[in-house]
């Protein structure tokens, strides 16, 4: 074990004295791809009765684009930024099912109806340092970040519950609040030109949760969603252009 470990230092102290003669310019890109949730925001799960999963987001893979950009102010150092999109889609039939019947065993009614419109939409705006390894045309971009995420809304879910013939309706809310989020990602990009290259990356953004708020609800028998986590990895593919 003791052997791995000082291999494994001894390639990582290699790789950046290779990196470290490169002369770095700053950049800035764009980029478009994949959005797939993970965790609890990708959980299409209502939970057990007493045991509810208030924070699966019944959430799908869904598209990002954005802009990408880092400034190198100390050989391979840079202060780099993101600012994405995404969509993360909507309720299915299932998960209104899935829904509808959850809230029938919670509360203990007759029957549940539920109905649900709006989609998962938010703009992620992140900064971190990041370092970059060069081999001559090849870059390879390791870095931290943290920020906010807004989002313009989330799905809105009107469910009604139906007993001894008396309708109890309530909602919960598409949200329009603001969260923390964090992450990191890894990219590779290649110099085709002096100006022009093309980058693909990996990342990963994780938020403890954005408000949401509730109408109507006199208890919180069932499931009561009033923060909902987001977390996802994105695979993204776009041109980088030297500054």
């Amino acid at each position: 074990m003791k052997k791995t470990l000082i291999i494994i230092s001894t390639a990582f102290i290699s790789l950046i004295s290779l990196s470290a003669s490169a002369q770095l310019k700053s950049y800035l890109g764009v980029f478009g791809g994949i959005s797939t949730p993970t965790g609890e925001f990708k959980k299409a799960d209502y939970g057990e009765i007493y045991h509810e999963n208030n924070k699966a987001g019944y959430a799908k893979n869904g598209f990002t684009i954005g802009l990408d950009g880092a400034y190198y102010f100390h050989k391979n150092w840079a202060v780099a930024g993101t600012i994405s999109y995404q969509d993360q889609g909507q309720l299915n039939s299932n998960d209104v099912q899935n829904l509808s019947a959850g809230y029938t065993d919670g509360f203990g009614v007759d029957q549940s109806s539920v109905t649900s419109s709006k989609r998962y939409k938010n703009l992620n705006v992140l900064v971190g340092p990041q370092y970059t390894f060069v081999f001559n045309k090849l870059y390879i971009d390791l870095r931290a970040n943290a920020g906010i995420i807004k989002s313009f809304s989330t799905p809105e879910i009107d469910v009604v519950l139906t007993d001894d013939d008396k309708d109890y309706p309530f909602t919960q809310h598409s949200s329009t609040a603001t969260a923390f989020a964090y992450g990191g990602n890894v990219g590779l990009r290649y110099s085709f030109t002096k100006c022009i290259g093309l980058a693909l990356k990996e990342n990963y953004i994780n938020s403890p949760g954005i408000k949401i708020d509730n109408d109507n609800r006199n208890n919180a028998a069932g499931r009561l969603v009033t923060k909902q986590p987001i977390s996802e990895f994105q695979t993204t593919l776009g041109l980088t252009f030297t500054l």
